[in-house]
């Protein structure tokens, strides 16, 4: 069964799982996406972060797991797209980590259909570091520095 756009906009804004693959895909072109239990146990983790439920939250497993593709692009480019004024620091270990991460942030909140989906949710026009950004409404990503992101 296929849907069409305006049912799939309202999905993506409200499904972290769907907004995740959806942002795979244009970051990755050609690759396949592999879902699995994981996927969306991450995806409950950081939705009961965004919603104040869970202030702490550790997420081990294996490299190539789609964890800093779900918790350092996709994460704190949806929690930005529903709360432009969020705040978040993200931290990791290499330097060229945290700017193809954060650059892959970017990318995806500069792509027509993020736009489309998060309206009031735009990047500061000023320059900025590739790591360090803002929204229009004073939110931001700042150092985004990998793996582990933290909401204020």
């Amino acid at each position: 069964m296929k849907i069409d756009r305006d049912e799939y906009e309202p999905f993506l804004r409200q499904d972290f799982v769907a907004f995740t693959e959806k942002a795979f895909g244009d970051l990755n072109p050609g690759a396949e996406y592999f879902s699995n239990f994981h996927v969306e146990v991450i995806s409950e983790a950081l939705q009961q972060c965004f919603a104040g439920k869970l202030r702490r939250l550790a997420i081990n497993l294996p490299p190539r797991s789609l964890k800093s593709h779900m918790v350092s692009v996709s994460f704190p480019a949806w929690l930005l797209g529903r709360r432009p004024s969020a705040q978040i620091i993200c931290a990791s270990y290499t330097q060229d980590l945290s700017e193809k991460l954060a650059l892959d942030c970017r990318t995806i909140m500069t792509t027509d259909w993020y736009r489309n989906l998060f309206p009031c949710t735009r990047l500061a026009a000023d320059r900025q570091p590739v790591h360090d950004f803002t929204t229009t409404q004073r939110g931001f990503s700042f150092g985004n520095l990998g793996r582990r992101c933290f909401n204020r």
